[in-house]
């Protein structure tokens, strides 16, 4: 009598672990939507913007295209003469950055997707909750800096010899740089290679994007 063929029973790979948010998460994420917001509002993101404007309002879009080319000092002056309204300077920025919360909240989940099965293979400890404060501070501390450097090149055209591009690169690599030096304190340096590898894909994603 031939033996039954054993039953192959198929085990779902463990999912990356959810974050519960508690005050301090809560907070952190209430801090970057205003930093993003704070980005948005000053940098503009002026192709992105006019796209937006053009899908939701073309007239919009077109006074956009029409103060594209004006310094932070000339719009201000506008909105304080009554010229510009109040949803142009704050309702749609404010729908943009939501736009690129959600876009950055599943850019988080990828990246802690692509950490925990690296780190599975290899048995180190990943906790999401510290992922995230590291990964979602480092980004409040990038938005902040886009914010300033836009305004600041607004304020002294001279500095935009510099390449806003460059800028924006060289301040997306020092965040990822905060998140690694943040996230890898306490952990053995044998993961420091692990931790590196893993971030190239999410670090290329995050420099196209800023």
């Amino acid at each position: 009598m031939q033996n039954a063929p054993k039953q192959v029973i198929y085990k779902r790979p463990p999912a990356t672990p959810k974050l519960k948010n508690d005050w301090l998460t809560v907070l952190i994420k209430v801090l970057l939507f205003a930093s993003i917001f704070f980005s948005m509002y000053f940098s503009g993101k002026r192709n992105f913007n006019m796209l937006f404007a053009y899908i939701i309002d073309p007239e919009y879009g077109n006074y956009f295209a029409r103060i594209s080319g004006m310094s932070m000092t000339q719009i201000l002056a506008m909105f304080e003469s009554g010229t510009m309204s109040v949803s142009f300077m704050i309702i749609y920025p404010l729908i943009i950055s939501a736009i690129v919360f959600l876009i950055y909240t599943l850019y988080a989940k990828f990246f802690a997707f692509l950490v925990f099965n690296q780190f599975k293979i290899i048995d180190a400890p990943f906790e999401i909750r510290k992922f995230r404060i590291c990964l979602d501070c480092s980004m409040v501390m990038l938005a902040l800096l886009l914010g300033v450097s836009k305004l600041l090149f607004e304020l002294f055209p001279l500095l935009g010899n510099l390449g806003p591009a460059i800028v924006n690169v060289a301040l997306a690599i020092t965040a990822l740089a905060v998140f690694f030096v943040c996230y890898t304190r306490g952990m053995e340096k044998k993961f420091y290679p692990v931790l590196l590898n893993v971030m190239l894909i999410p670090s290329i994603c995050l420099v196209i994007f800023v």
